[in-house]
């Protein structure tokens, strides 16, 4: 099937059940499907303080009351810090919301000792939307007896440190359920305030940021990209299976095919009578003198044969190389009975030459 100079394409072929096997193993031995997680829904939490001072009739301010104020407040001329705190929850699509919230008020002297004070008994909230308010209150902080307590405290303990600290904690706790998905959160976002003798300074953020994210697992196919197409693994485990096996069988199909033409030349009319009948047949070198003979031209072996068998006679044979054929001929007194074999064909001795070369 192969010649000689299509030796490099045997190769090719037999190369390709190593190639779509490699390929097959190494598409199974990765993951079909990789889970991703996915982001549904997103809460967004803000806290925020916007605080005043409440300011006693003084030179810069001679009515008094309250007023916005920086962050830093007079000590001598205030009386007392209101505030607002507020608190929501966004969302991208619509939630519950439940849980409760308190404020207090902590007083710290360094690390020697604190106080809470509540500025809101707990309380609890349940809502639900995209846009929820938790709270939004306004407190107070009153200096007068903030001032009567720490100076009480230093009286009885002896102890004055150079500053104290303010601290509104807002405890805030509940679940946010987003389609049956439950998320818990806690606040403690503090406004904090630096006491000293002469002043009260802010001493941290006034709002503040939290996100809970709702997601969930998605499954997506691994996919190769194949000249600017995305196979999934599944697809080319199978076209792999498949191409190796079926390059396998081409691969045993070809070798077959080069075994059983080495096995099956082709043979010529006159090689296939004397490999039957060798045993009947004289051959002769010289053609005998045919002349005051009748001669009977035969139109197959077989009639040869059934003549030799009727009169019991030999079979003699010569060859005539320039015509390449063979003569088979019956001497019977003056009766010549004869076949000639037919010549090869073209196509016949050049598949004879192919397979003599395949041989060689």
């Amino acid at each position: 099937m192969f010649k000689r100079g299509n030796g490099k394409l045997f190769y090719v072929l037999a190369a390709l059940p190593i190639l779509f096997t490699a390929a097959a193993i190494y598409f199974f031995l990765q993951p079909s499907t990789t889970t991703i997680e996915v982001n549904d829904n997103t809460s967004i939490i803000e806290t925020s303080y916007d605080y005043q001072a409440t300011i006693t009739p003084n030179v810069l301010y001679p009515n008094g009351g309250t007023v916005d104020i920086g962050e830093k407040i007079f000590k001598k001329i205030t009386s007392a810090i209101p505030f607002n705190l507020k608190s929501t929850i966004s969302s991208e699509r619509i939630v519950m919301a439940k849980g409760t919230h308190e404020v207090e008020l902590i007083i710290k002297a360094d690390e020697l000792w604190e106080r809470i004070f509540p500025l809101e008994q707990k309380q609890e909230f349940e809502q639900k939307g995209t846009e929820l308010s938790v709270m939004d209150h306004t407190y107070k902080i009153d200096l007068e007896q903030v001032k009567s307590f720490i100076l009480q405290v230093e009286d009885e303990t002896g102890i004055r440190p150079n500053q104290y600290t303010l601290e509104i904690l807002p405890n805030i706790q509940g679940t946010i359920n987003d389609s049956g998905v439950e998320k818990a959160f806690q606040l403690q976002d503090r406004l904090i305030f630096q006491f000293s003798f002469e002043e009260i300074l802010l001493a941290s953020e006034k709002s503040f940021t939290t996100m809970t994210s709702f997601t969930s697992s998605q499954v997506m196919a691994n996919t190769f990209h194949f000249f600017g197409q995305e196979l999934p693994f599944i697809l080319l485990r199978i076209i792999c299976t498949l191409l190796s096996v079926f390059s396998l069988l081409l691969i045993l199909f070809v070798i077959k095919s080069r075994k059983t033409g080495r096995r099956i030349p082709i043979l010529s009319e006159t090689e296939i009578i004397n490999k039957k009948y060798s045993s009947r047949i004289i051959s002769v070198s010289q053609k005998i003198n045919i002349v005051q003979k009748s001669i009977f031209i035969l139109d197959s072996f077989k009639s040869v044969i059934k003549i030799a068998d009727e009169k019991e006679l030999p079979i003699f044979s010569s060859k005539d190389h320039k015509e390449e054929s063979t003569v088979y001929f019956i001497v019977d007194g003056d009766y010549l009975y004869t076949y000639e074999t037919n010549k090869m064909t073209e196509t016949e001795k050049k598949s004879r030459n192919d397979k003599a070369y395949a041989r060689g």
